[in-house]
Parts: C-alpha cells; sequence; structure tokens
C-alpha cells in the first residue's frame, strides 16, 4: 500500500537530480538549479518516508506476520 507511492516519489524526485550539485560553487548556482535541487531533496525525503512506512506496515516484507501467513497458505501448509 505504501511501497506503490515510494516508487512514484522517486521517480518525481530523479526529474530534479542536478548532477554534481555539491561541487557547483554558490555564486555560480543559478536559480533554477537551486529550485531543482530542492524538488529533489522533497521528492526524495517524502519517498524515503514512504518507504520507511511501507516496511512497518505492508505485509510484502519477509519478516512480516502477512507474509510469512500467505507464504503458508501457498505451500499448503497450515496456520
Amino acid at each position: 500500500m505504501y511501497l506503490g507511492p515510494a516508487f512514484l516519489f522517486a521517480a518525481f524526485a530523479s526529474l530534479f537530480y542536478v548532477p554534481g550539485f555539491l561541487d557547483i560553487p554558490l555564486g555560480t548556482l543559478t536559480s533554477r538549479e537551486l529550485l531543482s535541487e530542492l524538488l529533489f531533496l522533497v521528492f526524495a525525503l517524502i519517498a524515503l518516508a514512504a518507504l520507511a512506512r511501507s516496511i512497518e506496515f505492508d505485509p510484502v516484507w519477509p519478516w512480516r506476520p502477512g507474509f510469512r501467513r500467505l507464504i503458508d497458505a501457498l505451500r499448503g501448509r497450515a496456520p
């Protein structure tokens, strides 16, 4: 449930990535590069938060009880 938005926001973040941003001197930084990097940071942080939420709540991760119940059901084992 939260894994989809994590990938979506990561894709949005990749649209605004500025290569070599940390090597650009502040005096030569254009407003477009600064805005792109700020949008990249915002979308990347949202993606990381959604991924953390997914790890906490989604049953698709192997250490979650819901995942183990699904695998046991697919193998034909009783719960």
